[in-house]
Protein backbone atom coordinates (compact mmCIF):
# COMPACT_ATOMS: atom_id res chain seq x y z
CA UNK A 1 0.00 0.00 0.00
CA UNK A 2 1.05 3.20 -1.41
CA UNK A 3 1.28 6.25 1.77
CA UNK A 4 -0.48 9.20 1.10
CA UNK A 5 1.82 11.63 3.28
CA UNK A 6 5.24 11.88 4.57
CA UNK A 7 6.20 9.79 7.51
CA UNK A 8 9.06 12.78 7.89
CA UNK A 9 7.33 15.38 7.40
CA UNK A 10 3.81 14.90 7.05
CA UNK A 11 3.36 16.53 3.40
CA UNK A 12 2.23 14.47 0.64
CA UNK A 13 4.18 11.56 -0.26
CA UNK A 14 7.47 12.27 -2.10
CA UNK A 15 8.30 10.97 -5.52
CA UNK A 16 11.78 10.92 -5.01
CA UNK A 17 12.51 10.41 -8.55
CA UNK A 18 11.28 13.74 -9.74
CA UNK A 19 11.41 15.84 -6.79
CA UNK A 20 13.94 17.31 -4.61
CA UNK A 21 12.59 16.05 -0.89
CA UNK A 22 16.28 15.79 0.28
CA UNK A 23 15.58 16.05 4.34
CA UNK A 24 12.99 13.18 4.45
CA UNK A 25 14.05 9.39 4.74
CA UNK A 26 12.70 7.58 1.88
CA UNK A 27 11.54 3.86 1.78
CA UNK A 28 13.64 1.18 1.39
CA UNK A 29 12.05 0.36 -1.89
CA UNK A 30 13.03 3.84 -3.32
CA UNK A 31 16.03 3.52 -6.24
CA UNK A 32 15.89 6.29 -8.13
CA UNK A 33 16.43 10.07 -7.25
CA UNK A 34 16.52 12.36 -10.33
CA UNK A 35 19.62 11.15 -12.20
CA UNK A 36 20.88 8.94 -9.56
CA UNK A 37 19.90 5.00 -10.31
CA UNK A 38 20.95 3.09 -6.77
CA UNK A 39 21.52 -0.57 -7.45
CA UNK A 40 19.09 -2.67 -4.78
CA UNK A 41 21.23 -4.50 -3.03
CA UNK A 42 23.21 -1.37 -2.18
CA UNK A 43 20.19 0.19 -1.38
CA UNK A 44 19.25 -2.65 0.87
CA UNK A 45 22.42 -3.05 2.28
CA UNK A 46 22.88 1.10 3.30
CA UNK A 47 18.89 0.60 4.36
CA UNK A 48 19.88 -2.22 7.26
CA UNK A 49 22.54 0.10 8.62
CA UNK A 50 21.17 3.37 8.45
CA UNK A 51 17.55 3.30 7.85
CA UNK A 52 16.90 6.51 8.79
CA UNK A 53 19.14 8.22 6.13
CA UNK A 54 17.75 11.09 4.27
CA UNK A 55 17.94 11.15 0.17
CA UNK A 56 20.66 13.52 0.70
CA UNK A 57 22.43 10.86 3.07
CA UNK A 58 22.00 7.96 0.62
CA UNK A 59 22.85 10.08 -2.51
CA UNK A 60 25.69 11.39 -0.77
CA UNK A 61 26.84 8.02 0.35
CA UNK A 62 26.34 6.37 -3.18
CA UNK A 63 28.22 8.92 -4.37
CA UNK A 64 31.15 8.73 -1.67
CA UNK A 65 30.92 11.35 0.35
CA UNK A 66 29.66 9.51 3.47
CA UNK A 67 33.18 8.47 5.56
CA UNK A 68 30.67 5.75 7.16
CA UNK A 69 29.58 3.77 4.18
CA UNK A 70 31.02 3.01 0.85
CA UNK A 71 30.23 4.50 -2.43
CA UNK A 72 28.05 2.26 -4.76
CA UNK A 73 31.23 1.88 -6.72
CA UNK A 74 33.58 0.51 -3.92
CA UNK A 75 30.75 -1.22 -2.06
CA UNK A 76 30.62 -3.03 -6.06
CA UNK A 77 34.44 -3.40 -5.91
CA UNK A 78 34.68 -4.63 -2.19
CA UNK A 79 32.18 -7.31 -3.25
CA UNK A 80 34.55 -8.37 -6.43
CA UNK A 81 37.11 -9.44 -3.90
Amino acid sequence: MKEEKCPTCGKKAHNFEKEEALNCVPPREVLSFGDYNIDKNYRDELFDKYPNYTSEEVVGSFLGHNPYFPSQEDWFFAKEE
